[in-house]
C-alpha cells in the first residue's frame, strides 16, 4: 500500500528564560571549537554532519550544563540568530523539550542577543515527532533585516561608549560599580515598558524591569571581562508587588566573579532602594548568598555557584552604606 506522506505540524510556544546549574571557570573567554554534533540528521538541504560550536563554559555556563543533544540545538540556534534568521531548518534530532531548553539557554547565555521576543514556534513531523523548522517572532524594532542592523549598531554603540568609560578605572571592582551607578542612573524602573526582558531595553529605552537590568548588566560586565551570569528566580518572603520584582514575583539578578569569588549583584533592587532614600545607595551589591535577603533562586538556578565572597561588598571596601537588613519594604 503506498503510504500517504506526512503532514508537517505548526506549533507555537512560550520561551520561559530560565537558568541552568554548575560551577566553573574563572576566564572570561567566550570562543569556540567546532565539534561534529551527535544525532544530526541528513536533509536534502544539508548532506554533511552539523558541526557544532563548542563554547567556553566559564563565560557561557549554560551551555555547560546542557546534555550533547542539546548542546547541538544550542549552537545551532545561536549561530542562526547571530545571523539574524528567524527561520531556519532543523537539522539536529530533538525533541521539543530539549530545544525549549536550548533556547532558553542561549537566551540566558547571551545578553547580546536582544531583539528576540519571548515566543518561538517549529513545525514537526507527527510520524516521528522529529522537528523540521524552527522561528522566532523578532521585536518590531528588529523585524526587517535592515532595521535589525541598525538596532544592533545603536545597542552597541551604547554598550562600547559605557564600557570605554569603565575601562578608564583602574580595578575591576571600580569598573563594576561604574557600570552598575550608569544602569541605576540611567534606567527607570517601569513594568509597563516594551522590550523589558532584554538588555536592549535599559540601554537603548533607559526603561525596563529586572531582567533588563540584570541582562544589560551582564552584557557591560562580560565586555569589561569580568564574568558575570544571569540568574532568574523570585522574591523570598515579600508580597509580589514588593521589591521590585515583576508582577508575579519573579526576579532577575546578577552573579560576577571577582578574585576567584563570587558575589550577587542586584542593580534593580539598589536603583529602587536608592529611590527611596534619595540618593544611591548600595545594600545589594557584591553580597553572599547568606546577606542577599529577599532573593530566592528557582529551579535549575539553584546550582549556580555558591556565593561567599565578602572582601568586595559595598561597606567592606568602599565605606558606609544602607545595608539590606536596614531596607523597609511595603
Amino acid at each position: 500500500m503506498k503510504r500517504t506522506p506526512a503532514k508537517l505540524i505548526s506549533v507555537f510556544m512560550a520561551a520561559a528564560v530560565v537558568t541552568l546549574s554548575g560551577c566553573f571557570g574563572v576566564t572570561t573567554d567566550h570562543s569556540f571549537e567546532g565539534t561534529v554534533a551527535a544525532g544530526t540528521k541528513a536533509t536534502s538541504s544539508s548532506t554533511t554532519p552539523y558541526v557544532r560550536q563548542d563554547f567556553n563554559p566559564s563565560g557561557n555556563p549554560y551551555f555547560a550544563m546542557l546534555s550533547e543533544t542539546e548542546k547541538n540545538a544550542y549552537s545551532l540556534i545561536y549561530e542562526e540568530l547571530s545571523k539574524g534568521n528567524d527561520k531556519f531548518e532543523c537539522t539536529i534530532l530533538l525533541t521539543s523539550t530539549e530545544l525549549s531548553k536550548a533556547i532558553d539557554c542561549v537566551l540566558n547565555d547571551h545578553p547580546e542577543i536582544f531583539w528576540v521576543d519571548n515566543n518561538y514556534g517549529f513545525t514537526y513531523d507527527p510520524s516521528d515527532g522529529s522537528i523540521k523548522e524552527i522561528n522566532f517572532k523578532f521585536f518590531d524594532f528588529a523585524d526587517t533585516p535592515e532595521k535589525l542592523s541598525a538596532a544592533r549598531f545603536q545597542f552597541e554603540a551604547v554598550a562600547n561608549a559605557i564600557v570605554s568609560q569603565a575601562m578608564t578605572y583602574q580595578s575591576t571592582v571600580d569598573r563594576e560599580l561604574f557600570i552598575h551607578d550608569y544602569i541605576c542612573n540611567n534606567t527607570e524602573y517601569d513594568e509597563d515598558c516594551p522590550y523589558n526582558q532584554t538588555a536592549y531595553s535599559a540601554l537603548v529605552k533607559h526603561s525596563s524591569v529586572c531582567a533588563g537590568y540584570a541582562k544589560s548588566f551582564q552584557y557591560l560586565m562580560q565586555k569589561s571581562g569580568v564574568v558575570c551570569y544571569y540568574v532568574t528566580g523570585r522574591t523570598d518572603g515579600l508580597s509580589s508587588t514588593s521589591g521590585g520584582s515583576d508582577g508575579d514575583g519573579s526576579h532577575s539578578w546578577n552573579i560576577v566573579l571577582l578574585e576567584n569569588e563570587f558575589y550577587n549583584v542586584d542593580c534593580l533592587w539598589d536603583d529602587t532602594a536608592s529611590d527611596a532614600y534619595g540618593s544611591l545607595i548600595y545594600p545589594f551589591f557584591n553580597l553572599t548568598d547568606t546577606d542577599l535577603i529577599y532573593h530566592a533562586r528557582i529551579n535549575m538556578a539553584t546550582g549556580l555557584p555558591k556565593c561567599n565572597g565578602t572582601k568586595y561588598k559595598y561597606s567592606n571596601h568602599f565605606g558606609p552604606t544602607i545595608e539590606a537588613t536596614g531596607i523597609t519594604f511595603y
